[in-house]
């Protein structure tokens, strides 16, 4: 049986509602415990502040919470301003009253309201976010393999520690890949936090001019040669020259290292890379075929102007879907400046007509964006070319 409905509205959260806000999402996500949350709402969290949290409350108590972040995305050679949406949490005896999602509702009218044109967020549940307009927009491969297994390529000896100007030479880099990336949001001071925590390592590339042009953070589990264990946090290289001599240098550690964890993307096709790419202890699963990697699906994506991320100059996107290449009709019951007919980049009817080239959802039309088939979607500039020739959305940080 569904509990009465309440009425309830988002309110930017104060310095009184911080211990309300860190115990309901120290209960809601438990990795972190109150007095952790308590502290980074006093002192500033990673990506934004307590200026980005809001509260839902009925008669007096904490009802719900969220975060909305002020950030921006880098797709298809534009930086689109973007809401990242987090820490959403519903006090548990306001659960199942519709809360969460009327929560979420009120915070992308407000990012509309505020000119982002994107949110994006890590679902705890997809099917919640689907229903909210959101569509899956990431993918990685997880690959576990000895160090021995990847071959020792050219340049492995130009990667060393970091010097006391890594930081800032690591950030230069990732600012000139992010603007040729598609995913990458754009990073602020803080946001490199975490290269401070113990046990975390960053390694920057030089190329034969001197040039810092990649980098890689890694952090380790010692013991046992056979059961040590590097994981690789980030890697980033501009060019096929410093990628292929970050991995040379992963190769090059299986003198202290029995495996590396790395998260590539689908378009690197790195298996092709590993002498013996099958996952270790893993067993058939259909006739001769192996594992080789665990696949992860995430951030979610989701538009919120439609206009903003349109051009009615925008010459037609190759590959776009039959019968979507000059017209599409959108339906968004959230939003609904994006509900309509549009044709060339623009908007020429909020009515929707069911007989004329069907009907697309905005999760669908999220999705046409971030592949670059979307029909009158604003096209790179000349000179824009994929980073190492990948157009796999890629977002490494996790808010």
């Amino acid at each position: 049986m569904s509990k009465p409905r309440i009425e309830i509205t988002l309110q930017p959260a104060g310095e009184d509602h911080i211990p309300a806000m860190a115990a309901l999402w120290a209960e809601a996500f438990p990795e972190k415990p109150v007095e952790r949350r308590d502290r980074e709402l006093r002192e500033g969290l990673v990506f934004g502040d307590l200026s980005d949290c809001w509260v839902a409350e009925f008669d007096g108590r904490l009802a719900g919470a969220l975060r909305t972040y002020r950030l921006t995305t880098h797709l298809w050679g534009r930086e689109l301003p973007t809401m990242g949406l987090a820490g959403v949490a519903v006090a548990p005896d306001f659960r199942r009253r519709g809360i969460g999602r009327r929560m979420c509702t009120q915070a992308l009218h407000m990012a509309k309201e505020r000119g982002d044109a994107l949110s994006a967020l890590f679902p705890f549940r997809t099917s919640f976010y689907r229903e909210l307009g959101y569509v899956l927009g990431g993918e990685l491969h997880r690959y576990r393999f000895q160090p021995a297994e990847l071959a020792m390529y050219p340049g492995w000896d130009r990667v060393e520690r970091a010097p006391d100007t890594g930081r800032d030479e690591a950030r230069a880099v990732y600012a000139r890949v992010a603007a040729t990336s598609n995913g990458l949001i754009a990073r602020t001071e803080r946001m490199w936090s975490f290269l401070d925590k113990i046990g975390t390592y960053l390694y920057i590339h030089r190329n034969p001019r001197g040039t810092t042009s990649g980098y890689v953070v890694v952090r380790g589990r010692g013991g046992a040669p056979e059961r040590s264990r590097l994981r690789v946090l980030e890697l980033v290289a501009e060019d096929r020259e410093a990628y292929l001599g970050l991995l040379g240098w992963l190769s090059v550690q299986r003198d202290q290292w029995g495996r590396i964890t790395y998260d590539a993307l689908p378009g690197e096709r790195f298996h092709r890379r590993l002498a013996h790419p099958r996952t270790a202890s893993s067993s058939m699963t259909r006739g001769l075929w192996f594992h080789s990697a665990a696949i992860l699906r995430g951030p979610m994506f989701r538009i919120i102007d439609l206009a903003s991320v349109l051009g009615a100059d925008a010459a037609p996107p190759m590959g776009v879907p039959a019968g979507l290449s000059t017209s599409m009709q959108v339906r968004d019951p959230v939003l609904s400046d994006n509900q309509g007919q549009w044709e060339a980049g623009r908007r020429v009817d909020a009515a929707l007509s069911p007989n004329k080239n069907g009907v697309l959802s905005i999760g669908e039309v999220t999705g046409l964006l971030l592949e670059g088939r979307l029909p009158g979607q604003h096209t790179p500039p000349p000179e824009w070319e994929a980073n190492l020739g990948l157009y796999d959305v890629r977002l490494l940080d996790e808010f």
